[in-house]
């Protein structure tokens, strides 16, 4: 974590049972939404997580609708690292906005096209869990809108959202890579062609 954050000391698996224990006697919180801004507000990491811990459940999921993204996207621009980041994308973003392609694209467009990495990584990684229902065309536009980017953690981004689309279609991310070559970082082309024979 390089000390980005205090943290209380509790791991994943106490954190989590304790969740549970807290959810079995009162259920899930009337607001998941302001659950999670009560959270984002503590200053200790384990906070953020026991957040996500509650808006990936299906439960939960099931609560927000598209008009809470931009409610999502204030989380990911708020004490911003890749842990939170990554499940605020693709599970909870990802998940609300699947059943609406023309959504998905309208903000995958409008994340990439911001300055703040962490949204540009979260354009990318939007559709990771689609496997096969993947937008190919738009992962790419993404990618190649921040292939000039130094930031780490955008180039890792997009080299790990290629390798996940490989174990479906690895013709079409080899296909990608061999052309746009010379435009993609090398972590993104190492990390794209991983699995790729």
């Amino acid at each position: 974590m390089r000390n980005q954050f205090p943290f209380f000391g509790i791991d994943a698996p106490t954190r989590r049972r304790l969740i549970r224990e807290v959810q079995q006697k009162l259920g899930l919180p009337l607001s998941v939404l302001d659950h999670a801004n009560l959270c984002w507000a503590d200053t200790e990491r384990e906070m953020q997580y026991a957040a996500c811990d509650v808006l990936i459940q299906p439960k939960a999921l099931r609560t927000l609708t598209p008009d809470d993204i931009p409610h999502l996207q204030q989380l990911v621009t708020q004490k911003s690292w890749w842990d939170t980041v990554d499940i605020l994308a693709p599970t909870i973003i990802g998940g609300v906005l699947r059943p609406f392609p023309e959504l998905v694209h309208l903000h995958a467009r409008q994340m990439i096209a911001s300055e703040n990495i962490w949204l540009q990584r979260s354009a990318i990684l939007l559709q990771l869990k689609y496997r096969d229902a993947t937008d190919f065309d738009l992962l790419t536009e993404c990618i190649l809108m921040r292939a000039s980017s130094t930031e780490f953690f955008v180039r890792k981004a997009a080299g790990w959202a290629l390798r996940s689309y490989a174990y479906v279609r690895p013709d079409r991310v080899r296909a990608f890579v061999d052309d746009h070559r010379q435009e993609l970082s090398g972590l993104t082309i190492r990390e794209a062609l991983k699995n790729v024979s």
